[in-house]
């Protein structure tokens, strides 16, 4: 016997097309009716997720109802503590905040050159910046 010969033997034949028109019929209804099926369970599915979802959101927002006011009420105890101490102060609204890195004199000299320096000294007397050259 053949290998060939040996794997027709053990394979069990694959049912074919349907030949009548009520075999196709039966054929599509049977996959219609399987897609409904697989399309409903999605949807149910979905749905428990769904609910599932909105439960624990509102547990969890149950949970920290108090979460805002508690915050609100240690913000304004730690100013009314820091102003009795003096080191903190609330700024004004509307104010104006300019955030950058502050040099010293003493390190802006320390990394100049001399040749710089006169003209940084220059530009620090007239209140502008010195020519490019003498940067």
């Amino acid at each position: 016997m053949k290998i060939n010969e040996q794997q027709s033997a053990y394979r069990a034949p694959l049912a074919g097309p349907p030949t009548s028109v009520f075999g196709r019929l039966m054929t599509i209804a049977a996959g219609v009716l399987v897609l409904v099926v697989a399309f409903m369970f999605s949807i149910l599915a979905l749905g428990v997720v769904l609910v599932v979802g909105v439960l624990v959101f509102a547990y969890l927002k149950w949970k920290t109802r108090h979460l805002p006011q508690d915050l609100r009420d240690l913000h304004q105890r730690m100013q009314e503590e820091a102003s009795r101490q003096g080191g903190y102060q609330t700024p004004q609204a509307g104010g104006r905040v300019i955030e950058g890195e502050v040099i010293s004199d003493a390190e802006y000299q320390a990394s100049t050159t001399p040749d710089q320096q006169s003209g940084s000294e220059q530009g620090r007397a007239t209140g502008r910046p010195p020519p490019a050259g003498e940067r």
